[in-house]
C-alpha cells in the first residue's frame, strides 16, 4: 500500500512541477525568439518530412482497403476438371447454408473493348446484382452507388479510381462522363476509391438485374464477426465433394475451393525504400543535434543563472527538467509547423505520382494510426535527445566555481564542445545531398536520352488475337496472316498517318545464325537481335541504309530477305560487304531456309537503353522480311502526320473493327518505357531532393546557431584583437575559418558515407555509378557555399566588435 501511495505521489508531484515551470519556460523562451523561431522551424521541417516518407511507406507496408471489415471478405474460386460444372446459381445457394457467412453476391467479369476519354482499349469490366456494393460497404470518392432502379436500367456504371484517372485525368466532378461498351454508351455516376478494384483488378461495374441471363462466376461472401475461415472450410468442403460426387467421374480431378482474401497485398520494400526510411531519420536525427546544440549553448550561457538557483536551493532534478520541459516546449510547437510541412509534403508527393508509379511500388502516401504514431514517436525522440544531454549538463553546473567566473566574454574557444555535435549533422547533410545528386543527375541524363530520331511522335499498337476462342473466324495460319496485312492497311489509309508497318518476332532454329561464310571455313554466331519487319519499317523509324536497298513488297513472298546493321554485318561478315551473301536462322543442318542480305543499315539503337555504360552499338540486330507471320503477337508501329492529334484512338478503334472478339489492341507511345522510367526517376529525384534540401538548411541552421553562439562569447577578444591593429578582415577570416573547419570535417566524413549510400539507389540510377565525382562535387561544393553564406552574418557581426565597449 505503502508503494502505490508513493507512486502516486511521485505522479501528482511531477505534474505539480511541470504546470508550475509553464510559466518559467515561457517567460524564458519569449526572451530568445531567434533561439524558438531555428529551433522550431527546424523540428518542424524534419518532422513533416519524416512523416510524409513514413506516410508513403505505410502505404506500400499496410495498404488500406475501402471495404468495410475487409477482413472478413473473401472472394471465392472453385477449380476441377469436370467438363460439366456447376452452376453459379448452385453454388450461392450451397455458401448461403453455410453457418457464419453474413452475406454473398456475385459479380460476372468480362473483357470487351472500352471507349472513354480519349482511349479505346480492351478492359476487365463487372456486372454487378443488387447489393453488391452495400455487401463491399465502400463509400463512392465522387458521385454515389447504384440504386434498384438504375439496376433496372442497366445505363450506369460505376468505375474505379483507377480508371478515372487514367481515362479522365482525375477531374474533380463526373459531369457527362460516359463510357461506351461494345456500343453501349453507359454514364458514370461514381468513382470508388483507391484500392477499389476487386475482383480481379475489375476497373469499372456496370449494375444489372438479378434475373439477368449473364451468369455470375465469382462469389464474394462476407463473413459474420468473429467467425474465421476455419469455422466455415468444413461446410465449404462439403459443397465440393458433394458437387465432385454429382458434377465429376472417377478421370477428373476432383472440386476444390478456396477463399481469397480482399485485403491489398502489401508491397515488400527495395533498398530504394529502405533508403528514403533511412534518409527521413538522417533529417530528424539532424534537427535534434541542432536543437541540442542550441540548448548546450543556451545552457552554457545560463551557467550563472543555473549556478545561483543551485545555491539558493533548488535541485539538480529541478534544473534538468527545465531544460527537458522548455525542449518539449520546442517540440510541441514545432509538432504544428511539422503538420503543415506533412500536408504540404504529401501533397507534392501525390500529385508528383502519376497512376503508373503504383505499378512500380510507390503508392500513394496514406495517413493511418501508424504513421500517428510514428510521428508521435519521432517527437518523443527529439525531446529525449535534444533535451537529454543538455538537462544532464545543465544540472552537472557547479556553484561554487561558475559564480567566481567572471560575466563577461571569454577568449577561449568555447565552441570546442560542440564542434563534434555540428560536424555530424553535416556529415549527415553530406550523406544526404550526395544521394540526391545522383538522383538529380540520373534524372538529368535520362531526359537527354537521345534516340537518334525523332521518336516522340511514334506510336506502339501491340496485338493479341486468341486464336483458341476465334476457331471459328480463324480456321487457318493464313487467315492471320491476311488479317495482320489488312490491318496494315487499313492503318496506312488512315488519314493523318505518313507511315505505318508491322514487326513480328523472327523464327530461330535454336540460337544461332549460319551465313555462307561458315562453309568456307567461318564462324557460326550466336543469334543476334532480330525482327521480321514489313515494308517502310526503315522509313517509318527514320532509318538510312548505308548500303545495299529498303525490303521491297516481294521480298517476303518467296524465301524472304535480310538486312543487317553495320555492328552486325561487321562481325559476320568481316573485311568484306554483306551485301550479296546469304544466311539461315539456324545451325548449318536446320532445314530453316536460306536468304539473301540485301542491305545493311545505319546503327542506331532503337530503344530506350537503360545502361548507357554500354555503347550503343554494342548489340546485334538483324531484320527480315520473311512470310512466317502467323504468329498470335504483332506490333504496328506508325508515324503520325505532324501535329495531328487523337492519333492513338483513331487507330485503337481501326484494329477493333478489323479483329475478331477476344483480341487485345493496346496503342501507347513508341517511347512508353522510357516515359514510365523518366516518370519514376523524376518521382524520386523529387523525393530526395526535398530530404537533401531539408538536411542542407538544418545542417547550415545548425552551423549558424552555433556559430552565432561562439562569436557572441568572443567578442571582447575580437575587440581586443581590433586594439592590437588587427584588421576587421582578420576578424572575419577567424570566424569563417572556424565554421569551414566543421564544414570540411562534415563534408569529409559524408561523402564516404553518401557513395555507400548510393549502392542502394544504383538500380534506380541511369547512367550514374555511385562513386560519381560530378555528383560528389556538386553535392560537396554546395554544402561549403551554404555554409559559409549562413555564417556571414555572425562574422560581419564579430567585424564591428568595438575596442571601446
Amino acid at each position: 500500500m505503502a508503494t502505490v501511495r508513493d507512486r502516486v505521489k511521485d505522479i501528482v508531484e511531477f505534474f505539480r512541477a511541470l504546470f508550475a515551470s509553464v510559466p518559467r519556460t515561457s517567460r524564458t523562451l519569449r526572451r530568445s525568439p531567434g533561439f524558438v523561431a531555428i529551433a522550431t522551424l527546424s523540428l518542424g521541417i524534419a518532422l513533416g518530412l519524416s512523416t510524409s516518407v513514413f506516410a508513403l511507406i505505410d502505404a506500400m507496408t499496410h495498404p488500406e482497403s475501402p471495404y468495410r471489415d475487409v477482413d472478413q471478405l473473401f472472394e471465392v474460386r472453385v477449380f476441377g476438371s469436370a467438363k460439366i460444372r456447376p452452376s453459379s446459381k448452385q453454388l450461392a445457394e450451397g455458401l448461403k447454408g453455410i453457418n457464419g457467412i453474413e452475406g454473398m453476391s456475385s459479380v460476372g467479369l468480362s473483357f470487351a473493348d472500352v471507349d472513354a476519354g480519349q482511349t479505346v482499349a480492351r478492359q476487365t469490366f463487372g456486372y454487378t446484382p443488387p447489393g453488391f456494393f452495400a455487401l463491399l460497404g465502400a463509400p463512392t470518392r465522387i458521385g454515389r452507388l447504384p440504386t434498384t432502379a438504375d439496376g433496372l436500367a442497366e445505363s450506369i456504371a460505376i468505375v474505379s479510381d483507377d480508371f478515372w484517372k487514367a481515362r479522365f485525368a482525375n477531374r474533380k466532378q463526373i459531369g457527362d462522363a460516359q463510357l461506351s461498351v461494345s456500343g453501349h454508351v453507359y454514364t458514370i455516376v461514381g468513382v470508388m476509391p483507391p484500392r477499389a478494384n476487386s475482383p480481379l483488378g475489375a476497373m469499372f461495374w456496370i449494375p444489372v438485374a438479378a434475373d439477368t441471363s449473364r451468369g455470375f462466376g465469382i462469389p464474394i461472401v462476407r463473413l459474420k464477426r468473429g467467425v474465421t475461415l476455419k469455422d466455415v472450410q468444413p461446410g465449404f468442403n462439403a459443397i465440393m465433394k458433394r458437387f465432385t460426387a454429382v458434377f465429376g467421374s472417377p478421370n477428373d480431378r476432383p472440386f476444390a475451393g478456396a477463399f481469397v482474401a480482399m485485403r491489398p497485398n502489401p508491397l515488400a520494400l527495395k533498398d530504394v525504400h529502405r533508403a528514403m526510411i533511412g534518409a527521413a531519420i538522417c533529417v530528424l536525427i539532424i534537427a535534434c543535434a541542432n536543437v541540442a546544440a542550441l540548448m548546450l549553448a543556451r545552457a552554457t550561457v545560463r551557467r550563472r543563472d543555473y549556478a545561483l538557483r543551485l545555491a539558493l536551493g533548488a535541485s539538480r532534478m529541478d534544473i534538468a527538467r527545465e531544460v527537458i520541459f522548455e525542449v518539449a516546449a520546442l517540440a510541441m510547437i514545432g509538432s504544428i509547423a511539422g503538420a503543415v510541412v506533412a500536408t504540404w509534403a504529401v501533397g507534392l508527393i501525390k500529385g508528383a505520382s502519376p497512376l503508373e508509379m503504383r505499378w512500380m511500388g510507390f503508392p500513394e502516401p496514406q495517413w493511418s494510426v501508424r504513421v500517428l504514431g510514428a510521428s508521435l514517436f519521432s517527437v518523443m525522440t527529439a525531446i529525449a535527445v535534444a533535451g537529454g544531454i543538455p538537462a544532464w549538463q545543465a544540472s552537472r553546473t557547479d556553484p561554487a566555481g561558475t559564480l567566481k567566473e567572471s560575466s563577461g566574454g571569454t577568449t577561449g574557444r568555447a565552441g570546442t564542445r560542440f564542434r563534434w555535435l555540428v560536424m555530424a549533422e553535416l556529415a549527415l547533410s553530406m550523406t544526404l545531398l550526395v544521394g540526391a545528386s545522383l538522383m538529380l543527375k540520373s534524372s538529368v541524363l535520362m531526359s537527354r536520352y537521345d534516340f537518334g530520331f525523332d521518336a516522340k511522335s511514334l506510336i506502339n499498337a501491340d496485338v493479341y488475337v486468341n486464336r483458341f476462342k476465334n476457331d471459328d473466324t480463324l480456321r487457318a495460319k493464313q487467315d492471320l496472316v491476311d488479317m495482320y496485312r489488312h490491318g496494315l492497311e487499313r492503318l496506312r489509309s488512315l488519314e493523318g498517318v505518313s507511315s505505318a508497318a508491322m514487326i513480328a518476332q523472327c523464327v530461330f532454329d535454336h540460337t544461332a545464325v549460319t551465313t555462307d561464310r561458315t562453309i568456307e571455313g567461318g564462324k557460326a554466331s550466336t543469334a543476334p537481335s532480330c525482327s521480321n519487319v514489313s515494308t517502310d519499317y526503315f522509313r517509318t523509324m527514320s532509318r538510312e541504309i548505308t548500303e545495299g536497298r529498303d525490303f521491297e513488297p516481294g521480298d517476303a513472298a518467296g524465301e524472304g530477305a535480310v538486312i543487317l546493321d553495320q555492328k552486325t554485318a561487321r562481325k559476320l561478315f568481316p573485311h568484306e560487304s554483306a551485301v550479296g551473301r546469304m544466311l539461315k536462322l539456324g545451325g548449318l543442318a536446320s532445314k530453316q531456309p536460306w536468304v539473301h542480305i540485301v542491305g545493311v543499315v545505319k546503327d542506331k539503337f532503337q530503344g530506350f537503353n537503360p545502361f548507357p555504360e554500354i555503347s550503343a552499338d554494342s548489340s546485334e540486330v538483324m531484320f527480315i522480311s520473311a512470310p512466317d507471320s502467323s504468329r498470335e503477337t504483332h506490333h504496328y508501329v506508325v508515324r503520325p502526320v505532324a501535329a495531328q492529334t487523337g492519333m492513338r484512338l483513331k487507330i485503337a478503334r481501326t484494329l477493333f473493327a478489323l479483329l475478331p472478339p477476344n483480341s487485345y489492341v493496346r496503342t501507347v507511345p513508341w517511347t512508353q518505357s522510357y516515359d514510365d522510367s523518366l516518370t519514376e526517376e523524376r518521382f524520386l529525384a523529387l523525393v530526395f531532393s526535398l530530404l537533401g534540401i531539408a538536411s542542407l538548411v538544418l545542417g547550415a541552421a545548425g552551423l549558424f546557431s552555433v556559430i552565432s553562439y561562439i562569436a557572441g562569447l568572443r567578442m571582447r577578444e575580437f575587440a581586443l584583437r581590433i586594439a592590437l591593429g588587427a584588421t576587421r578582415e582578420n576578424v572575419v577570416r577567424l570566424v569563417l575559418t572556424e565554421a569551414l573547419i566543421m564544414a570540411l570535417g562534415g563534408t569529409a566524413v559524408g561523402a564516404g558515407f553518401g557513395m555507400w549510400a548510393g549502392f542502394m539507389l544504383w538500380d534506380k540510377m541511369y547512367g550514374v555509378y555511385p562513386v560519381d565525382a560530378t555528383a560528389l562535387i556538386g553535392a560537396e561544393v554546395t554544402l561549403l557555399i551554404v555554409t559559409m553564406v549562413a555564417c556571414l552574418g555572425p562574422a560581419v557581426r564579430a567585424m564591428k566588435a568595438n575596442p571601446v565597449e
